[in-house]
């Protein structure tokens, strides 16, 4: 009787050309990094230039509360997950996950060196691995959920990022058995927080730096101050990674014909409505899922536009405003030369991988192996070429054109709007954990500090009245792009007015609330008639508040406090968080 090893594909012996392509990839290498020698200025401007630290800051913001989501997800499954009274003692969990840590500790006599506890950091080590009784591991994850609370809000961030990390670590290293992709890409991205110094922005440490030198008598005050911007780069290269690699492996039948979403959204461990059977198959019905299927695997594939999109528009704006670096024809003519031989190289593998692993019975044309060998890697030369002259040409002779591509098929607004709608579409059918929020999360590290200031404008703004809004022709028109223009013709709201005693410190402790101010919905007013020390606001809604209610006031229009709102519609707790506004401010 054939056994299931009978069933599986004979492995690839691609012994032939092992040799040749390895040396292929040598080559690839020696050119990138050729390149770089002689374009130093590009290796600097990639990796080490300082950027605006808001992005940084709300990344630190939004992700770390989508880990402290998955963290207090997983506790009510933590005593049967972590403990030794769930699913693994923790020996049994250290000698199937911990790797070489079970050679160098042992549970009666420990490390044989003290320097053996940093080898432990180098392989898999959990806390869990040492004891898992629940008592401990509770303590771990309590502590574990204060870190990250700690981080969020900037206290002492490089600190308790460092912390978070390596705790959060050991709860997953423990065991991986309820692992999904997500909780790969929260490890990951964790780790590059602690490598970026995001809390430079909307942080307690940075409240608290700017605040101390306002008080002290800076005469203005302290600018953000300008963060690495590398680690935000291989933030970025690490979700082209996922998303390319992902596309790449969609390379089964059901992707091919546009099944594959259908069977997901009808499986039962991932439906997230027991009736949506019947609007799956329907919308399978009338081709909807078929193209939502290629469009993802064809958008996952390009992703690698986006990240090349992104470098192209910082080359045309620094190039606009005479800040790209300069370098002479001859070492300009060399790096190109160095970028002709690294797409020769991927022609040559991708014909490689053609000849090895085609296979014409599943492929979508009849052809054979050396077939698609020769049109892959005549593709791979000529569509870089043909994409490089049509970007040439539109710049010179189509400037409208060129403007469009920029910022459509080559922005941020293309291949990250795709991905939210992809992603909400997952989430609103499909359970899936906090994969989608941890997935939109990391898409901050995209934005610039001008992208957030828009952001921050459109939300503190409102609709711009249906009679002022720019008319269209026809009545059906202004009737279908009714929610689209709310959208895009806004006003600003109607500012706060605070008014302060004109003594120095009074004015003082009125501009700290300009560092919380992010769409500048405040203004300020001397008042004699206003006591030193104390806080008035006159809100757009009228009147005049004082002290807690004045603090009150003031939640809506600065975003830093609006987790407090929810806690102010209660009695009691509105005069309590109004007062800790003012507080912050040094006001009475």
């Amino acid at each position: 009787m054939l056994g299931p090893a009978a069933d599986k594909a004979p492995p690839v012996d691609v012994a032939a050309h092992l040799g040749v392509a390895t040396s292929v990839l040598w080559l690839a290498l020696a050119l990138a990094l050729l390149f770089f020698i002689v374009r130093p200025e590009l290796w600097r401007r990639l990796w080490f230039q300082r950027v605006d630290p808001r992005p940084a800051g709300l990344l630190r913001i939004v992700f770390g509360g989508v880990v402290l989501w998955t963290i207090v997800d997983l506790l009510p499954l933590a005593r049967f997950l972590f403990t030794d009274e769930g699913l693994w003692l923790p020996k049994m969990a250290r000698r199937n996950y911990g790797g070489e840590f079970r050679l160098i500790w042992d549970p009666e006599h420990g490390v044989e060196h003290w320097y053996d506890w940093l080898l432990a950091l180098w392989y898999r080590f959990s806390l869990f691995h040492i004891r898992a009784d629940p008592p401990f591991v509770f303590t771990v994850y309590a502590a574990t959920i204060a870190a990250l609370l700690l981080m969020i809000a900037g206290v002492k961030t490089r600190i308790t990022t460092i912390v978070s990390w390596f705790l959060v670590n050991s709860i997953y290293i423990y065991s991986p058995i309820f692992y999904s992709g997500g909780d790969t890409v929260v490890r990951v991205f964790l780790f590059l927080g602690m490598l970026s110094n995001w809390g430079e922005a909307y942080s307690l440490d940075s409240w608290w730096r700017r605040k101390r030198a306002v008080l002290a008598g800076a005469p203005q005050i302290p600018p953000l101050r300008p963060i690495a911007a590398w680690p935000l780069r291989l933030m970025m290269l690490q979700l082209t990674i996922i998303y390319c690699a992902t596309g790449a492996l969609k390379s089964g039948h059901t992707w091919m014909d546009g099944t594959a979403l259908f069977f997901a959204l009808n499986l039962d461990h991932f439906y997230r409505h027991p009736a949506q059977i019947y609007l799956v198959t329907f919308l399978q019905s009338i081709w909807a899922l078929p193209i939502a299927t290629w469009i993802t695997r064809f958008w996952e594939l390009a992703f690698p536009v986006a990240l090349i999109g992104a470098a192209v528009r910082a080359h045309e704006r620094e190039r606009s405003d005479g800040s790209w670096p300069h370098a002479p024809a001859w070492r300009r003519a060399l790096s190109y030369l160095c970028l002709v031989g690294l797409v020769g190289i991927a022609a040559y593998l991708t014909a490689l991988t053609a000849i090895y692993f085609y296979d014409p019975a599943n492929g979508p044309w009849r052809l054979t192996p050396a077939q698609v060998a020769v049109l892959g890697s005549t593709l791979t030369l000529a569509v870089p070429a043909l994409a490089l002259a049509a970007y040439l040409a539109l710049r010179r002779w189509r400037p409208r054109a060129h403007r469009i591509t920029l910022d459509w098929l080559l922005g941020k607004r293309l291949w990250l709007g795709v991905g939210v709608i992809m992603h909400l579409s997952i989430d609103a059918l499909m359970n899936v954990g906090t994969f989608v929020q941890v997935m939109l999360a990391v898409y901050i590290a995209w934005l610039s500090g001008s992208e957030l200031d828009a952001t921050w404008r459109f939300l503190m703004s409102k609709p711009m009245p249906p009679e002022q809004r720019p008319r269209h022709p026809r009545r059906w028109q202004t009737v279908l792009l009714a929610p689209v223009d709310r959208l895009r013709h806004r006003v600003p709201r109607l500012p706060y007015l605070i008014h302060h005693n004109p003594e120095p410190q009074s004015v003082r402790r009125a501009a700290l609330v300009r560092i919380w101010d992010l769409a500048d919905r405040v203004r300020f007013t001397a008042d004699t008639t206003i006591a030193p020390r104390e806080l008035c606001v006159a809100p757009p809604s009228g009147g005049l508040r004082r002290g807690a209610e004045a603090g009150r006031a003031l939640v809506p229009a600065l975003p830093g406090f609006w987790w407090m709102y929810p806690w102010c519609l209660l009695p009691g707790l509105s005069t309590l968080c109004g007062w800790l506004v003012a507080r912050s401010f040094r006001f009475r």
